[in-house]
């Protein structure tokens, strides 16, 4: 692809870069968060206007969204109805038997995605090997129909007993009730889970089944948005899982964009760890409303096949993303017991931070940095936007610093520690918690302010080295014009390993792969070519406890099988801390990953590297340090850092999207790829 854009729709700023043979265009425009497709349709316009950019001449439009996101932590949603075998009316109230708190005796689990009310039984039930014990009868689905038009319900989710076993049920009950109730959408486990374990699939199926009439209308919206202005290239969204999917697949399949934003941060971070020495680190993607982190370890995310949303299970692949509400909109307040707290609540887009003068009242860690002189107001989104430092000022000393007798100054930091502190816990959820040692990785911030805040959270977990990519406000948005269309595929095994013949797993793959290269072909775009990734997810007999390991995608062997039963034992002992080298392994499940590789758009041409030039700065600035107080500091512009620059701490380094704060006693350098690495000194290396 020569001409690929991406847009990426945050909770505070829309984010586009447009990537071409001939550089890259990149702008930002505030999110509308009451209509989020029209932020898209903004900044198309912003690209036409000022940089004269012809939309009809783009081959690829790919974006990250989070309308999905946001319905479910809002709760803003159609009413839904569910579908069950007779006598399992309760599978989403009565759950699994997790606590949350396992010791907490007045935990509150959340209230299930459709009420009790709305699950409707059918008489009907399929075996656990897929044979038919009580076969569905026109009668039931009659009963069926007349209780989901009665209700009124917009959606209608149907997750019957082994389904994944045998779909023939679901399938039937749907295509009655679509011909029924056009008006209403139809979900089934069969297409979004199909998955061992009830409460898992039907959670899952019933977040679908909610999210689909909103997902529906705003691809429908933002579709008619871009045509209007002119684009005709195909559209892709994001998947949770790193890849895009078609604009109308998306519209039924909205389970699989609940991480769409986050994702394609980690999906650029992949494709650097990929092309660089940095092949194993920790993402730090901070925006306004929260910090997404990730782990890479030689150069690939995790990928979660079930996770939890909102103390909901959700059964989709997905990177493995742990997100923090603390970003640069956080609010700061003083609680009932005089303790200062920062977050989840957020200003979001509008009215936004106090200092942004928008109408917001309430200090966020926005204004913290402001008042500090981290951001210079007078060039805030290279000076399109100018910021009040007095309002913010005024705010934290109302709010914080005076019920805490605390000077501005010590308030504003106080609030930053506390984001800190957050974020790192964060960092460790996704290393220490996984057996992996948060000192090996380097810690890439992206975001518009992960690379404010990167310094101090690593040194909060001991990460010795930050990893500043170019255009690292707009990170996810790089990922989204370097993605490739991806399906993922799922079949339930649930045999001992030890009695499966290699002819017996050629025949599970054979169908998946010809299915995958048919989507792919029918899905991607001219001149993609094909790449199919197997696993197999494996755990000991009688435990529930599950392993990935990825298989070879050429011919499987019995000595491919020797060594996967291998791999097993040493992930497990690594993942759960013990293994049974003589245990008995049952395969759970085969999977494919099958991604349609577009070509993706050609980065920026960097200088090669010089030798290490101390690189001055443009100007000076008085910024507040927790080490030094109020000092004169050396304020430097991106654009002037070339390969071989170094600098010093403390320092701050700007570009229009995103601001670097250079702690004191740090050092940096940029290398080849336009990369800045900031390193913590050694003890008086400074001096």
């Amino acid at each position: 692809m020569s001409t690929v854009l991406g847009i990426d729709i945050g909770g505070t700023f829309t984010d586009l870069i447009l990537m071409r043979d001939d550089g890259a265009v990149v702008e930002k425009v505030p999110s509308t968060p009451s209509n989020p497709a029209q932020a898209i349709v903004d900044g198309l316009r912003v690209l036409k206007d000022r940089h004269g950019v012809d939309l009809a001449t783009l081959d690829l439009f790919c974006h990250g969204s989070t309308v999905a996101t946001n319905a479910l932590l809002e709760n803003k949603l159609p009413a839904t109805a569910l579908v069950v075998t007779r006598g399992f009316r309760d599978v989403l109230e009565i759950g699994s038997m997790m606590r949350p708190s396992l010791f907490d005796l007045k935990v509150q689990k959340p209230q299930p995605i459709v009420a009790r009310e709305l699950v409707f039984e059918v008489e009907e039930r399929i075996g656990r090997t897929g044979e038919i014990d009580i076969a569905l009868t026109q009668a039931a689905i009659d009963g069926v129909i007349e209780a989901l038009r009665a209700a009124g319900v917009r959606s209608v989710a149907i997750c019957l007993l082994f389904s994944f076993r045998n779909d023939a049920h679901e399938r039937a009950l749907a295509e009655a009730i679509r011909a029924a109730l056009p008006d209403v959408s139809v979900t089934v486990s069969a297409d979004v889970a199909p998955e061992i374990n009830e409460y898992p699939r039907a959670s899952t199926t019933a977040i679908s089944a909610a999210l689909e009439p909103l997902v529906a209308r705003y691809i429908d919206e933002m579709s008619c948005g871009v045509i209007a202005e002119g684009l005709a290239a195909p559209v892709y969204v994001m998947q949770s899982s790193g890849g895009v999917m078609t604009a109308e697949e998306t519209a039924v399949n909205a389970h699989r964009m609940i991480l769409s934003g986050p994702a394609a941060g980690v999906l650029a971070a992949q494709r650097l760890a990929e092309s660089t020495p940095y092949s194993d680190m920790i993402t730090f993607d901070m925006g306004g409303t929260s910090t997404d982190i990730c782990l890479i370890k030689d150069a690939r995310a995790d990928l979660e096949r079930e996770s939890m949303f909102e103390g909901r299970p959700l059964r989709v692949p997905q990177f493995a993303i742990h997100t923090i509400g603390a970003g640069g909109g956080s609010i700061a307040r003083v609680d009932a017991a005089g303790m200062l707290k920062v977050g989840p609540e957020s200003s979001g887009a509008m009215p936004g931070p106090v200092c942004y003068g928008r109408g917001g009242t309430q200090p966020t860690v926005t204004d913290a940095h402001a008042i500090l002189g981290r951001i210079d107001p007078a060039n805030f989104l290279g000076g399109e936007m100018k910021l009040d430092v007095d309002a913010a000022r005024r705010a934290v000393e109302e709010r914080i610093a005076s019920p805490l007798c605390l000077s501005v100054e010590a308030a504003a930091q106080g609030i930053l520690d506390i984001a800190d502190a957050a974020m790192a816990r964060g960092v460790r959820v996704v290393s220490v918690n996984k057996g992996h040692d948060p000192r090996d990785f380097a810690l890439m911030p992206f975001g518009g302010a992960g690379a404010m805040h990167a310094l101090t959270v690593g040194a909060l977990v001991e990460v010795g080295r930050v990893v500043v990519p170019q255009r690292a406000g707009i990170f996810s948005a790089v990922g989204l014009a370097s993605s490739d269309v991806k399906y993922d595929f799922i079949r339930i095994v649930e045999k001992p390993l030890d009695t499966m013949p290699a002819e017996e797993f050629r025949a599970i793959y054979e169908p998946l792969d010809r299915q995958a290269v048919e989507r792919l072909n029918d899905k991607m775009p001219a001149g993609a070519s094909i790449d199919l990734i197997r696993t197999a997810q494996l755990r000991y007999m009688r435990q529930d406890n599950k392993v990935e390991i990825e298989l070879p995608c050429d011919e499987i062997t019995s000595h491919v099988l020797e060594k996967l039963a291998t791999d097993f034992h040493e992930a497990h002992h690594f993942q759960f801390g013990h293994n049974n080298p003589e245990g008995r392994i049952e395969l759970v499940s085969l999977s494919l990953e099958a991604f349609g590789r577009m070509g993706h758009a050609r980065a920026e041409q960097i200088g090669a590297l010089s030798d290490s030039v101390a690189t001055r700065p443009r100007t000076t600035r008085r910024v507040y340090f927790k080490e030094t107080g109020w000092a004169d500091v050396g304020v430097y512009d991106r654009r002037d850092l070339q390969p071989g620059s170094s600098i010093t701490g403390p320092a701050v380094i700007e570009e229009r999207e995103a601001t670097i704060i250079v702690t004191p006693a740090v050092s940096g350098r940029v290398d080849a790829g336009g990369n800045i690495i900031l390193e913590r000194m050694q003890t008086g290396a400074a001096e």
